[in-house]
């Protein structure tokens, strides 16, 4: 696939858009939807889609064989990324676990120049740090959560940037449907049992915020995806950070949240950062 930085960042904007609204979701049935629960709604959707396209599209469910292992471990990855994001956001003030779980472009960046070579240079240092202040500026953690769940905080964006990093690397010898189908199977068998011990049948409310956790979530884990199939980890990565202007403009519209004077200063440092990035990218393409 041809490097196209641009088509990166859109998709990786799509991501970041569909991961705030089931960011949202995920909130709204915490209070009574066991966390494995939510995280099987989250991958059965997607799961079904994904299937569905590769069937279609007449490409391997489960992948070269040379390459399930990467598949394995990407899917490892991701599920227990999720899975301690999950825990994190449900236990923990939403803006501690914003934070914590907003720092995977962070070891995005660190696992691609470690496993797949990418060059690390000041450019993307300097940005990094604007896009992680900038989070911090919006989300206004009080760090005073439960230290053990923000540690679980910390592990969601460690094996999230390992997840990535792989999605980076299958990119280019496995096809999008496959690398999506492979990891919400995976999540989804890996929920059943867990699910099944405390099971809570929803309300007709919570089922469809439910469906919408799986709709959302389709949206960003295609959007990511695509993200990384067309550019390097380590160029685009930080747009992942838009997950976070996306939920706060949300929460703004749809439940009156207030917009703080630092809130707006964040979101200009990641806006300005982003920016910074796309047109040093468009530069060096001409």
């Amino acid at each position: 696939m041809e490097k196209n930085v641009t088509k990166g960042i859109i998709f990786m904007l799509i991501s970041a858009l569909g991961f705030a609204m089931m960011q949202m979701c995920v909130k709204l049935t915490g209070s009574r939807i066991p966390t494995f629960e939510q995280v099987f709604f989250r991958n059965l959707i997607t799961m079904f889609l994904c299937g569905f396209l590769a069937i279609k599209n007449k490409e391997r469910l489960f992948g070269k064989r040379e390459n399930f292992k990467y598949l394995f471990l990407r899917s490892l990855f991701g599920f227990l990324g999720v899975v301690c994001y999950f825990v994190a956001i449900n236990n923990m003030a939403t803006a501690d676990a914003t934070i914590l779980q907003k720092s995977s472009p962070l070891f995005v960046t660190l696992f691609a120049i470690l496993l797949l070579k990418e060059k690390l240079t000041k450019s993307k240092i300097i940005v990094l740090i604007l896009c992680l202040l900038g989070t911090i500026f919006v989300v206004n953690p009080r760090f005073n959560s439960d230290l053990t769940y923000g540690f679980i905080g910390i592990l969601s964006a460690c094996f999230a940037g390992l997840a990535y990093t792989l999605v980076s690397f299958l990119n280019k010898v496995e096809k999008t449907n496959t690398i999506i189908f492979f990891f919400s199977l995976f999540s989804v068998v890996c929920c059943i049992p867990f699910m099944m011990i405390d099971f809570t049948i929803p309300t007709a409310y919570e089922l469809m915020l439910l469906f919408f956790i799986g709709i959302f979530a389709g949206i960003g884990q295609v959007g990511l995806t695509l993200g990384y199939k067309y550019a390097p980890a380590s160029e685009v990565s930080i747009f992942a950070f838009a997950t976070v202007p996306f939920a706060t403009i949300f929460g703004y519209i749809l439940f009156n949240d207030k917009l703080s004077p630092h809130t707006a200063l964040g979101i200009m440092l990641i806006f300005i950062s982003s920016l910074y990035t796309y047109l040093k990218n468009k530069k060096a393409m001409l």
